[in-house]
């Protein structure tokens, strides 16, 4: 509709005689051009009426029209709102997994750490499982390290290294009370080391808090991991 249009169908708008094919197009104009708008609302001044126009009886073309841009932003805003969180969760899962990837403890064949071992068999076996645990292959040595003789063996050589395979195999929780029970035992071979790699456990938890006050106990301790340990602090306190 063009805005002379407009002009000569105020009076039968105001009167409530337009046609109804005219009212929608009356209507639709009405809310797109300001200049009519404001004609509009001279003419209801001066007749003393008011147009009221509920939002109900609008055309559907131009109710359409108006809430098609909206809902296009919307739909954009909320793309935009994903894509963030889902590049900040990437981003925090990698700073995860920069913070919580170890160093390997040291094993050397034929240690004895941690008292006598049970039988030729069972070293035998355990260094088979120490070769793919120092080539990260942390799942095929719990195949030989969960066996029940491994585990009923009670060394503390044995319970080690399979804590620190069940932590890179991700079972964080079964590694946590392995090393628990090394550190409760106070057993001088692992002692240390079990509450370094105890860090990792907490990190891998979600536990940050804790795992830095985890970090901050050993470093401040006169122990060989302290230096290590001090590494993790001031990691963890410039990701945090």
């Amino acid at each position: 509709m063009k805005c002379h249009e407009f002009q000569d169908l105020i009076d039968a708008y105001l009167s409530e005689t337009i046609d109804e094919s005219r009212r929608e197009q009356f209507e639709e104009h009405f809310f797109h051009c300001r200049k009519c708008f404001v004609g509009l609302k001279i003419n209801e001044t001066l007749q003393g009426r008011e147009v009221s126009i509920p939002v109900e009886e609008r055309p559907r073309r131009f109710t359409l029209r108006l809430l098609r841009p909206a809902l296009a932003m919307a739909a954009l805003f909320l793309l935009v709102l994903t894509s963030v969180l889902l590049l900040r969760r990437d981003r925090q899962s990698q700073r995860l997994d920069e913070l919580t990837r170890f160093d390997l403890p040291l094993y050397h064949q034929g240690e004895m750490r941690g008292g006598e071992e049970n039988g030729l068999f069972l070293e035998q076996e355990f260094s088979l499982a120490m070769r793919s645990f120092q080539e990260r292959d942390f799942r095929a040595a719990l195949e030989i390290l969960d066996r029940p003789s491994f585990t009923a063996a009670g060394y503390p050589k044995y319970d080690f290294f399979r804590a620190i395979s069940l932590l890179g195999a991700g079972e964080a929780k079964r590694a946590g009370e392995i090393l628990d029970g090394i550190i409760r035992a106070m057993d001088p071979a692992y002692f240390d080391e079990a509450l370094y790699y105890k860090g990792f456990v907490l990190l891998r938890q979600g536990k940050r808090r804790q795992a830095l006050a985890q970090f901050e106990k050993l470093a401040n301790m006169l122990s060989p991991m302290a230096a290590k340990a001090g590494i993790m602090v001031r990691k963890i306190n410039e990701r945090s």
